[in-house]
Formats: structure tokens, C-alpha cells, sequence
């Protein structure tokens, strides 16, 4: 049983291989030189991509052409893969013109790539103004999720900061996933440093994936960043709780219980948005990451099925919760359909 278990990952790896860095491309191929789309040839080339996969989440390699063909492969072949399923079907139905097929697929697949990387390299500003009888006074927040620096570089958590000091805000919020699990430098969390505004961050899935995860978050002081550790701050009218990640459901229903001020506005920091559901009737606003909106089309639709809340707004019981398509990109520094955001958010009497 152990050794069918060790087979399982380097197996899902080949798999996942295949359909993202091999089969789309034998596709096009075969559309554009009237070939077949299955050959012998594409087995060894799936086994020695996957090598190269495996050998950079398990090295942490920090050789930056691996991870371009990891990571950027990784994007590219994703639209390639429902390009070359299409072109497939078009095919089926027209089958005379499967060269132009072919063609005009390669076209739309570089459109899209380029795209989608110009698009992984914009950050837009988002506004939300939450109105509440539980404070006396505005309150201006910012709010970033999911930047994930470590297969994302320094430069775009600096360029982040540059956006932030251009706004008027009272108190930075992180959301999880700010570091994740390729190689990372403290370093690189440099450009947190030096704010006149107070920094709250609350754990990702990412950040545990990390070695040694204990040292990174006990480490996040050194860059004046406060780590809400299933614990709860208070500034000014708000009561600010954040829930840790690496927690059951029914673990993190039992901290919030334990967290909520019964008077207080209680703003909470939860990276996963499912918690929401279960403590909508006690929590004020509950801001979360993790989702990325989907990051690219059509892969939203599959995220829909794991969560119900998968981006923006929600409201019930006098309760909201936003669900950012976060900061930064998980994999490939690619989006497409989707946006990365920072959240600038008021909350003021009303």
C-alpha cells in the first residue's frame, strides 16, 4: 500500500504533464502537417518534462530557466490544452481544413498567452465602502491576498508598495499566501518595511508548504508585519481577528466562536472563504483570498464547484464577505479573464 501511495503523486505529475506541456502541441501539429495526434515520441518527452517538475518543487530550484518552463509552460499550456481541445471539435466537424485549423489555433494561442501574461503583470485598484451604525469614525483599509512571493519576484511586491503609498489608508491587511512554495528570501519582504501604517497578516495554505514554515512566520516581525495567529487586535472601532490556515473547518469555527466581541465591529482575515458560511450571523466583514477569481479562464468555472464564494461581494444577514482574486498569481505570472487586485475599503458610520 506505501509503495502504491508513493506512486500516486509522480503519476498525477505525468499525467498533469501531458495534458499541459505535450498534448496540445502534438495536437497543432498534427492539425498543421496532417499527422496523428498520438505518437510513441510524446511518452518520452511527457517522462522528461515530468522530471524536470518534480526535480524543481522537490529541489526548490531557483534557477530561473527552470522555473520559466515550469511556471510559464505551466500557463501557456493550460490555454494550449482548451485551444487544442477545440481545434479537435472544429476539426470533427469541418475536416477539410484542418491545416487552417491548425493555424489559426497557434494564433489564437500566442493572442491569448500574450494576453494573459501582460494582463499577470497589471495590478488594478478595487474600492469598497462598508457602512456600519458600530463605528464612529471612517476607517480606511488596504487589503492584499495571495501575492505569493517566491515564484513571484521582489519586484512585484515592490511595485505593490508603490501603489499603496499612493493611497490614504490607516492600516495594511494581508490575507495569506504572501509567501509560497518555491524557494524564498526574507529579503524580499523588504518593501513591507518602513510603513507609517500598522501591517496585520494572517496564514495561507501556501506559507505551510514552505520548509521550515515556523522560522518564515516567526520571522515576519523583522519587516514590522504582526502575525494574527487565530488571534484577534483591536483598532480604533474594529475588532480584527485573523484565522490561521493550516486548521480543520470545525477548528476554525471554534476560534472564531472563542474571537468575536459581542459589541464590536468584527472584521476578520480568513484566507479560505468557506468559514463565512458558517459564521456569517456573528461577523461584520470577513475578507479572504485563495480563490485568484480562477486566474484563468475557463478555470474559474472548476474553482466554482469547490467554493461558493469566489470573488467580490457577499451579503447576508447584515454580514459581508469580500473575496479578493488577490494580489499576485499562484504558478504562472499569467491571467486571463481575471485581475489582480489591491482593495482599498471605508468603513465609516452609516
Amino acid at each position: 500500500m506505501t509503495s502504491f501511495r508513493q506512486l500516486i503523486f509522480p503519476g498525477i505529475v505525468v499525467l498533469a504533464t501531458y495534458l499541459i506541456y505535450v498534448f496540445p502541441y502534438y495536437v497543432l501539429y498534427a492539425l498543421m502537417f496532417e499527422g496523428g495526434v498520438f505518437h510513441w515520441s510524446a511518452l518520452v518527452v511527457t517522462v522528461g518534462f515530468a522530471a524536470v517538475v518534480i526535480y524543481y518543487f522537490r529541489s526548490h530550484s531557483t534557477w530561473w530557466p527552470i522555473k520559466v518552463f515550469v511556471y510559464q509552460g505551466m500557463g501557456i499550456g493550460f490555454i494550449a490544452f482548451w485551444v487544442a481541445c477545440f481545434a479537435l471539435i472544429v476539426r470533427a466537424v469541418i475536416p477539410e481544413q484542418g491545416v487552417v485549423i491548425g493555424v489559426v489555433s497557434l494564433i489564437l494561442l500566442a493572442l491569448l498567452s500574450m494576453v494573459a501574461m501582460i494582463k499577470g503583470r497589471v495590478i488594478k485598484m478595487k474600492s469598497l465602502d462598508i457602512k456600519t451604525p458600530k463605528v464612529s469614525a471612517p476607517t480606511k483599509l488596504v487589503f492584499i491576498s495571495d501575492v505569493h512571493l517566491g515564484s513571484k519576484p521582489r519586484s512585484h511586491l515592490e511595485k505593490i508598495r508603490s501603489k499603496i503609498d499612493a493611497l490614504d489608508f490607516d492600516l495594511l491587511l494581508i490575507g495569506g499566501d504572501l509567501i509560497d512554495s518555491s524557494s524564498y528570501d526574507m529579503a524580499d519582504l523588504t518593501p513591507l518595511k518602513g510603513l507609517s501604517q500598522p501591517v496585520l497578516f494572517v496564514s495561507g495554505n501556501h506559507e505551510y508548504y514552505v520548509k521550515d514554515h515556523g522560522i518564515l512566520l516567526s520571522g515576519l516581525s523583522d519587516y514590522e508585519v504582526v502575525f494574527l495567529d487565530n488571534e484577534a487586535s483591536v483598532f480604533r472601532d474594529l475588532h480584527i481577528v485573523g484565522i490561521s490556515d493550516n486548521q480543520s473547518l470545525e477548528t476554525k469555527k471554534a476560534a472564531a466562536a472563542d474571537l468575536i466581541h459581542p459589541e464590536r465591529f468584527n472584521l476578520f482575515m480568513v484566507h479560505q472563504p468557506s468559514l463565512w458560511n458558517h459564521v456569517h450571523d456573528s461577523v461584520d466583514l470577513m475578507l479572504s483570498g485563495h480563490t485568484h477569481n480562477g486566474q484563468m479562464f475557463p478555470f474559474n468555472w472548476l474553482v466554482r464547484l469547490q467554493f461558493k464564494q469566489v470573488y467580490g461581494l457577499y451579503e447576508q444577514l447584515g454580514s459581508r464577505l469580500y473575496v479578493s482574486s488577490g494580489a499576485g498569481c499562484w504558478g504562472p505570472r499569467m491571467r486571463l479573464g481575471t485581475q489582480n487586485e489591491i482593495v482599498h475599503i471605508t468603513i465609516s458610520a452609516g
